[in-house]
């Protein structure tokens, strides 16, 4: 939690360090300086230029979207959704309205898909432009929990890609999060195992500073925006009394060693309580 909150901790020491500076307090300001520097330092040096790291051949748009189970208002996400025009849609919090509605809109465009609604938060589907090679896997064991964990398969530059669609428990009590530690380590375990290359994208209720997050690159996965994005890449919460608070990255799309992504971008996700995350994802020269 610590982790999770440092850039908000460092909110508060930029007010101190404001207000040190006015009531030219030169000590108090000298004091903020390096906790300035352990805090906001991170977050501020995500914002510099980076070049786009090389690829090879086509690019792959990838979108993992939360839609919010009790989101009734589809059209925003529906419109984000067309204009991005995603070869690969993740999606979660996926439920009978929203597939009816998705349907209607966009079925045309995805002829693959595989869906698991539910009236809770952990429907799950997947949409692909690209037919699925074998079949697709509906529930991916992570932890003790049963909820919808999918694995796909799709052709990408004349090669097999495995597509994760993943949704953890988020840390809310000790039970949770003690599953959600178990359900990491299954992931880790199951993607040292994994023999195609990799794309897993979702809601991961977690941050890109935290021990998961760490844990992921240690067997040689990327967080997609901090190959190809710009700033924080924030997704959550986007809504209610929250949306004033500075806001966390617990959306992710990573890939394996053998990809790379040139751009990583969050939407808007009107609506939703989380921004979409759309990255355009290829082979790594």
């Amino acid at each position: 939690m610590t982790r999770t909150f440092l850039f908000h901790f460092g909110i508060v020491v930029l007010v101190i360090a404001a207000v040190a500076g006015w009531k030219r307090k030169w000590r108090l300001l000298a004091a903020t300086v390096p906790l300035l520097l352990i805090t906001v330092g991170p977050g501020a040096w995500q914002y510099r230029p980076r070049p786009a790291p090389p690829m090879a051949g086509e690019t792959l748009t990838v979108m993992s979207v939360n839609l919010l189970m009790v989101n009734e208002t589809t059209a925003p996400i529906i419109r984000e959704i067309e204009a991005a025009a995603p070869d690969v849609l993740l999606l979660q919090e996926y439920t009978d309205h929203w597939h009816t509605s998705l349907q209607d809109a966009v079925g045309a465009d995805y002829p693959h898909i595989v869906y698991f609604p539910r009236d809770d938060s952990f429907g799950a589907a997947v949409y692909s432009r690209r037919p699925f090679v074998g079949k697709v896997q509906r529930y991916v064991p992570l932890g003790s929990a049963n909820e919808p964990q999918m694995r796909a398969v799709i052709e990408h530059a004349d090669r097999q890609v495995a597509i994760y669609n993943i949704h953890l428990l988020p840390p809310w009590g000790m039970e949770y999060t003690i599953e959600r530690r178990s359900q990491v380590a299954d992931l880790c375990d199951l993607f040292e195992s994994e023999p195609l290359p990799v794309i897993i994208g979702g809601d991961f209720n977690f941050t890109e500073s935290g021990p998961q997050a760490d844990a992921l690159s240690r067997i040689g996965l990327e967080d997609s925006f901090d190959l190809g994005g710009w700033g924080r890449g924030t997704t959550w919460p986007v809504n209610s009394f929250f949306r004033w608070v500075p806001s966390l990255r617990l959306d992710h799309i990573y890939v394996s060693s053998e990809l790379t992504c040139t751009s990583c971008r969050t939407g808007q996700g009107g609506g939703s309580d989380h921004r979409p995350v759309i990255a355009q994802i290829g082979f790594a020269q």
